[in-house]
């Protein structure tokens, strides 16, 4: 199998490029637009009249920046990369065209990699510094003596590598916190399923879905929670959490969505799942966890029992809150029919269209 070498370009720009797509397209546009105002304003004032290789350098960043305001976040994580090294390729010829190897023409090489470290992947954050410190050995190496460069190199160089790692490590662990965060928002840490959060974020993609089958909602709720709380502890009914909700795993596709709601209520969100379908897998759930008791410390088996109501949508039809109420009131029906069952939803408003029928 042969790759273009465009593929394999876009497999790098993706290694090296943002960590996060929208506020690194907003900074570069903001660093190449200051950069560009630098060198038109250094032009204008120029005592000797407009100099071309300042205008030229600002022309090409002008161009360069407006190509990242007018693509998408997505499509402009490649410029992302791209653009810190142009601006370095542009102070290098800024400097080397005015002569200058002094502290304004070596200051601007500091800003790429300011920009690398906050806002690429560490690769790319290592790519720039390294780029900054090349263009800035370049000019001094060609514009001062040997020896008066070579240490300027040194003490530039050494300032850009402890900026840039310092700024790198920094926002490496910021984006691993941001991160665990983000997964403990999104998991459940008893049970390991997701939370309410994700799961209304599935229930939405209902309005949207392609299956002819709808989508189904099952909840549920432990029988007689409390009383296994008062009577064996709460890590008993801890354990009783994480017992049901393996069950209920065991029992489902890989494309349905188990969540915990809070408390003792689970939730199963089933897409392309018609309603009767819903209904029987709801039995089976109630089936199953009746059959698979808890194994306790002390060798006894506590058996457990949940109730359950199953709702469903029709493609493009009702609302998501509709839907919740629905299958929260199937569960109701069940609980209060004798718990340990499945429950039928009652209309809404005198039709129902998430029970199947209308």
């Amino acid at each position: 199998m042969v790759t273009r070498p465009s593929a394999w370009l876009a497999v790098a720009l993706r290694g090296l490029g943002p960590r996060q797509a929208k506020p690194a397209r907003a900074w570069i546009a903001i660093m190449l637009g200051s950069c560009t105002a630098v060198f038109f304003t250094a032009a204008l004032l120029d005592e000797a009249g407009l100099d071309p290789l300042q205008l030229g350098c600002g022309a090409v960043l002008a161009l360069f920046c407006l190509a990242v305001i007018a693509l998408t976040p997505a499509r402009a994580a490649s410029l992302c990369v791209i653009g810190p090294l142009l601006g370095i390729a542009s102070v290098v010829v800024l400097d080397l065209g005015t002569d200058d190897a002094g502290l304004t023409g070596q200051i601007f090489f500091t800003m790429p990699v300011l920009y690398a470290a906050v806002h690429l992947r560490v690769p790319g954050s290592i790519l720039v510094t390294v780029a900054a410190i090349t263009g800035e050995a370049i000019v001094v190496l060609r514009l001062l003596p040997l020896d008066q460069a070579l240490t300027d190199v040194a003490f530039t160089g050494g300032m850009l590598i402890l900026m840039g790692s310092v700024l790198t490590r920094a926002m490496v662990n910021q984006h691993r916190l941001v991160e665990k965060l983000r997964r403990q928002a999104s998991v459940d840490p008893l049970t390991g399923l997701v939370t309410r959060r994700v799961l209304d974020d599935a229930v939405s993609a209902i309005s949207s879905a392609t299956s002819d089958a709808g989508t189904a909602l099952i909840l549920i709720d432990v029988d007689k929670f409390k009383t296994i709380n008062d009577t064996y502890g709460h890590a008993v009914g801890d354990d009783a959490l994480i017992h049901i909700a393996a069950v209920l795993s065991a029992r489902s596709r890989p494309q349905d969505v188990l969540a915990r709601m809070g408390g003792d209520e689970l939730a199963v969100l089933m897409p392309g799942c018609d309603y009767d379908t819903a209904h029987r897998r709801a039995e089976d759930f109630v089936r199953t966890v009746h059959e698979q008791p808890l194994p306790l410390a002390d060798g006894r088996k506590l058996a457990l029992s949940i109730s359950a109501g199953a709702a469903h949508a029709r493609q493009d039809t009702g609302s998501t809150r509709d839907l919740y109420i629905s299958a929260d009131t199937a569960l109701y029906a069940a609980k209060r029919a004798g718990r340990g069952r499945v429950g039928d939803p009652v209309p809404i408003n005198g039709t129902n269209p998430f029970s199947g029928t209308a």
